[in-house]
């Protein structure tokens, strides 16, 4: 094999991990959280704007000189694992959507944990720039979950159809190119669309087709 193709085959593992790590942070919006190795339950969503996780902590977790939050939770082969860093430099928008996925604020201070790097359990170690992105539909993203909260009874079909869940009284509360988040009576579930979407405008397209076909 030529170097040139070992070239191209390491780049695209490294898309591939890149898109699990993104995969894994917004299938699940609980993980623990090992502040210097003790462990805490930790609610968390990504905020649309850094990319990075939108939390609610205890103030001694702010002299911590190792935080790691792990993802689901802290098992022996976890499949994520992120080193993270605490700021209680935040925006009231991100808290905001913070309360719109979890309706709580389950510790007294707010935060933003900006990742330092992301190890899967299959080994591959990926830095900040290639993990914390903003969310691509920014702009539309207010939008375009209206359009699926439009139709209350459709998205519930959608969920069964797409998630296996049926979720009584569904809240479209984030959307991105893998997929959207709806909030139900006990939490979130996510919802992946069939392929990935490159713009707005497909996924506007998307949401239509998927919600015009349960009507």
């Amino acid at each position: 094999m030529s170097d040139e193709s070992k070239d191209r085959l390491q780049d695209e593992d490294q898309q591939l991990a890149i898109e699990r790590v993104h995969r894994l942070l917004h299938t699940y919006t609980e993980g623990t959280l090992l502040v210097d190795t003790l462990p805490y339950d930790q609610f968390y969503m990504i905020d649309p704007r850094t990319g990075a996780l939108v939390m609610c902590i205890e103030e001694e977790m702010l002299g911590a000189e190792d935080i790691v939050l792990v993802v689901p939770q802290d098992l022996f082969r976890a499949p994520l694992r992120l080193s993270i860093e605490l700021s209680t430099s935040i925006e009231e928008e991100a808290c905001d959507r913070y309360l719109a996925y979890h309706q709580n604020q389950h510790n007294p201070i707010w935060a933003h944990g900006y990742i330092n790097f992301a190890k899967l359990d299959s080994g591959e170690v990926l830095c900040q720039h290639e993990v914390q992105l903003p969310n691509e539909f920014i702009s539309e993203h207010s939008g375009l979950c209206r359009k699926l909260n439009n139709d209350r009874k459709a998205l519930r079909e959608v969920c069964k159809l797409l998630s296996k869940t049926d979720i009584e009284e569904p809240t479209a509360v984030g959307i991105d190119p893998l997929g959207f988040d709806v909030r139900g009576p006990f939490g979130v579930v996510r919802v992946e669309f069939p392929a990935r979407v490159t713009d707005a405008r497909q996924a506007e397209e998307v949401l239509a087709a998927l919600l015009g076909g349960v009507s």
